[in-house]
């Protein structure tokens, strides 16, 4: 069944404007995948992109180091981790996602993990990236104080800019820059010749 996960999934708390805002990103970044693509979604959280994406991809693979245990659905896994330095599969991918991911990451860890999706995707393989504005990280804080929005990890906010991804991203083509939502989020579309 599309989106079954067998009783094995543990979701993380929400509130309808958490899942508004993801399902702004999850439109955003699905036109950018290949049906029966094999995809890493680094940061995956609960899984709910691999979720939304079952019977799009062919398979997929998330890592986040929230979740408690790792699971499986329908042709996707969860891993318990960080990326890279948790994960270690012997493939490639066609696509690797990072949807509001990179603003938790540490800025000088950032070059190591642009290096090892390199590594893990194939030849003419995406990187797609949704990151917001640095101005959204108070406006989300005050949004999380009126119980608007969970706010699960806005903690591990530093005020991370965009602008920097091209240059982290250097080897790679900029195939798609894009700001959305007035301004206050950005996808990125990297791709790899």
């Amino acid at each position: 069944m599309k989106g079954s996960h067998n009783g094995k999934f543990e979701a993380f708390p929400r509130t309808p404007m958490d899942s508004f805002l993801e399902s702004l990103r999850f439109a955003k970044a699905k036109p950018h995948i290949p049906e029966g693509a094999c995809l890493l979604d680094i940061g995956a959280g609960d899984g709910a992109f691999l979720r939304h994406l079952n019977g799009h991809i062919h398979s997929g693979i998330g890592i986040d180091a929230s979740i408690t245990r790792s699971v499986e659905f329908g042709t996707c896994r969860l891993e318990k981790g960080y990326f890279p330095d948790d994960f270690s599969e012997n493939r490639t991918f066609d696509v690797i996602t990072m949807l509001a991911t990179v603003e938790h990451i540490p800025i000088d860890l950032l070059p190591k993990v642009a290096d090892m999706c390199w590594d893990y995707l194939k030849p003419g393989g995406r990187v797609i990236i949704t990151v917001p504005h640095p101005r959204m990280d108070g406006l989300l804080d005050f949004l999380k104080k009126l119980r608007i929005v969970e706010g699960f990890s806005l903690h591990e906010h530093y005020g991370f800019d965009p602008e920097c991804l091209p240059n982290i991203f250097n080897r790679w083509q900029l195939v798609k820059r894009e700001r959305w939502g007035f301004g206050c989020n950005n996808l990125f579309l990297f791709g790899k010749p």
